[in-house]
């Protein structure tokens, strides 16, 4: 069932501080991560596993790959994939590719709630 502990969440971060807390959020929320501390090995990831990967939640400014640049990637695999872009600054252009955008800092309810939302969205 979608929204569930089956759901799996590609979280791709560059702060380890930051990456931590979504992974251990969205655990204790029932979800299963996979953790990236950037967009290339975020992108390997959804390469090797994304019949797997329900969602994912990005940084928006990373070093190499940005989060747009990463959501878009992931989309060019799955395009119905959902995606939550996340950034301590609002970036004008860079949330084309984001089903929803979150500003930091983030409360713990606030980013299960959306993905919750999204994921449901798609059943």
């Amino acid at each position: 069932m979608v929204g569930t502990a089956t759901s799996t969440v590609l979280v791709v971060e560059d702060d380890r501080a930051v990456r931590l807390l979504f992974t251990k959020v969205l655990q204790r929320a029932g979800y299963d991560v996979i953790a990236c501390e950037n967009g290339t090995l975020g992108l390997e990831a959804a390469r090797n596993q994304i019949e797997k990967i329900d969602a994912v939640v990005t940084d928006a400014r990373m070093p190499g790959m940005q989060g747009s640049r990463l959501i878009a990637r992931i989309r060019a695999m799955r395009p119905e994939m959902p995606a939550i872009l996340v950034s301590g600054n609002i970036p004008d252009a860079e949330t084309d590719h984001a089903t929803v955008f979150l500003t930091k800092p983030v409360s713990p309810g606030i980013l299960t709630r959306e993905l919750r939302r999204l994921l449901c969205a798609r059943m």
